[in-house]
């Protein structure tokens, strides 16, 4: 998803300059009613939708997106990772995205996350992740974390067949009658 942002365009409210980066290749935006705040930094074709804000000193980069009433607060860090409805990210938490596998956490609902997440891991509905806990997922697979329960979506590549890596081929050997396997 790219963000388009033409000169002209009206965003939402920054405090000051340090708040969006000002460099010229980095398409960053804060829309709507968004707003960034206190020692937040919002860069790397990052942005903030609707009514999310960032404050504090939360650091959203490398294109994460806050969308709805999300919440990147305290010392939260946020790299490639999707929050929306009223999730948040708070004290120090760390959304980190699996960057060579293209693999981002996702939060929603009211969930909120102190700790770490990183990986294809969507935490939804009332999910908590806590100061000292680490949920990692570098699997091709989703983990889903609803608050009541985990559960797995598989990956759509799990249903393809493919050779084995350094499978010989064997030539099929007529069989022989009388003997056994």
């Amino acid at each position: 998803m790219g963000i388009e942002v033409r000169a002209g365009d009206l965003g939402g409210f920054v405090e000051g300059e340090h708040n969006l980066s000002q460099e010229q290749e980095d398409a960053s935006w804060i829309f709507g009613d968004a707003i960034a705040a206190g020692s937040a930094s919002v860069d790397k074709d990052s942005c903030l939708r609707d009514e999310a804000v960032a404050c504090d000193q939360a650091y959203v980069t490398q294109r994460s997106t806050l969308s709805g009433h999300a919440r990147a607060e305290d010392a939260a860090y946020i790299r490639g990772a999707v929050l929306s409805e009223s999730a948040r990210a708070a004290g120090t938490a760390m959304l980190l995205d699996a960057k060579d596998k293209g693999k981002f956490p996702k939060l929603s609902g009211q969930s909120v996350v102190y700790g770490t997440v990183a990986g294809a891991v969507v935490v939804t509905g009332t999910a908590v992740i806590l100061w000292e806990e680490k949920i990692r997922n570098d699997t091709q697979d989703a983990l889903i974390l609803d608050g009541l329960s985990r559960s797995i979506i598989p990956g759509p590549s799990r249903d393809e067949l493919k050779p084995c890596r350094g499978a010989e081929k064997r030539e099929k050997q007529p069989k022989r009658k009388g003997m056994a396997r």
